[in-house]
């Protein structure tokens, strides 16, 4: 399977059409080239888009379930009411320790845009915790965009899916 990459776009060239997914994540969209692991590097599960995080909160990026909680709360699988399905990953390295103050939903939940999956404490780490979407089950659905260098978990869109026709 060919990884598809995610591009940049301005959000005013995006189509009116186009699927937004809100972030779940606030702080500076980065280059995939960075991630730390070549897993999430070079989209083996589909597009991805990776986020240095400033903000201690996750976020549904959609109305939909809450498929799966793994790794320890740093792993969330979410099921879109339109079908979409994707992982959101925070990725911690062995020295780095994170300890979740909450996980706020439970494996089969039904979510809300917006509505908080965890929240933890940052000022525990020296080095920023990065963030990834996933996007599992989109190989086939067209062309992958992200328009914003910073986003707001809940309010600005990180992935953008222009259909094809």
């Amino acid at each position: 399977m060919k990884a598809t990459a995610v591009e940049y776009l301005a959000q005013n060239k995006l189509p009116a059409t186009a699927i937004k997914i809100t972030s779940p994540f606030s702080g500076k969209v980065m280059d995939l080239n960075q991630h730390p692991e070549p897993f999430f590097k070079f989209s083996t599960l589909g597009p991805t888009a990776m986020v240095s995080l400033s903000n201690h909160k996750i976020l549904a990026p959609f109305d939909g379930t809450l498929v799966q909680v793994k790794n320890a709360g740093c792993e969330f699988i979410l099921q879109a009411n339109n079908g979409l399905k994707v992982l959101i990953n925070l990725s911690i390295t062995p020295e780095q320790h994170i300890t979740h103050t909450h996980i706020a939903q439970l494996n089969g939940s039904k979510i809300t845009k917006g509505q908080r999956l965890a929240y933890f404490d940052l000022r525990e780490l020296d080095a920023p915790l990065i963030g990834s979407l996933v996007l599992l089950n989109g190989h086939n659905l067209g062309s992958f965009y992200y328009s914003h260098s910073h986003v707001n978990a809940g309010v600005d869109p990180l992935l953008s899916i222009i259909k094809k026709n």
